[in-house]
């Protein structure tokens, strides 16, 4: 933003938000969030237009305005679900997981039957510490929507860290028979084969998501994990070293490939 947005009549709140969406086509987000913080000034009754300016805040690395955003805009508007759910989503990635907890609990208080909102629960309540309840509001979802991808992900990740590895592959099988294609249940099952033990299978379950997306370091890696455990080095280092391209910070790729050049 060179200098100030300006707007024919600066006391209209809409023509602030018409300014706001075109500095927006033309890729100048911090205009944008000028333009719409002008429009909550003198109209701080709309809702969308402080959920647009807090994934502006977002977008733009200012995460900490983003969440505060969020938090001014759910006291505004207590029945709108949609900002402690965007307060808990911002809480679980800064790996504030029982502060994402509690946020996302407000908002199924507003919204008790969203199966999404219970999912992306029982997610933060696993990197909580607390599988068991994971695995229950995870079951809820399910009852809401058996087809909730994101609900089956997190009751097998909860079986898995309750440790019955067995029950978790059979709810991962389960869900890829309706989804064959949904990547993250199927790296979440080769993980779990391979921690099991069973390389063949998790190998040949990594290769299926390398086929839809050949672009995450972390496949690479557990492709490279099942390839070691089988003897096969050249494999699992030509995985980690396509690992370290993807994701050039994570040291473990690294780490890993050099032990199996090693070994």
């Amino acid at each position: 933003m060179s200098r100030k947005p300006r707007v024919a009549n600066p006391s209209d709140p809409v023509l602030w938000c018409k300014e706001a969406a075109g500095l927006m086509a033309r890729g100048d987000e911090k205009g944008a969030i000028f333009c719409y913080q002008e429009s909550v000034k003198l109209r701080p009754g709309v809702s969308d237009v402080w959920y647009n300016l807090a994934l502006l805040f977002e977008k733009t690395g200012e995460r900490k305005e983003a969440l505060a955003t969020h938090i001014t805009a759910g006291k505004l508007f207590p029945s709108d679900h949609r900002f402690p759910a965007e307060r808990a989503r911002l809480l679980a990635e800064s790996g504030k997981y029982s502060e994402a907890v509690s946020a996302i609990s407000g908002a199924l208080v507003i919204s008790p039957h969203s199966p999404t909102l219970l999912a992306n629960k029982a997610g933060y309540l696993i990197f909580a510490d607390d599988p068991g309840e994971a695995l229950q509001t995870a079951e809820q979802a399910l009852a809401i929507d058996p087809g909730c991808s994101l609900a089956i992900l997190h009751k097998a990740h909860a079986q898995a860290a309750l440790g019955d590895a067995e029950k978790a592959k059979d709810t991962l099988r389960a869900g890829l028979s309706a989804m064959p294609d949904d990547c993250r249940l199927q790296k979440l099952l080769a993980n779990i084969l391979i921690r099991t033990k069973e390389y063949e299978e998790g190998l040949a379950s990594i290769e299926k998501v390398l086929l839809l997306d050949p672009n995450d370091a972390e496949s690479w890696s557990l492709k490279g994990a099942a390839s070691a455990y089988l003897n096969r080095k050249e494999d699992a280092v030509s995985a980690f070293e396509r690992a370290m391209k993807l994701d050039p910070k994570e040291k473990a790729y690294r780490k890993n490939r050099d032990a199996v050049r090693k070994g």
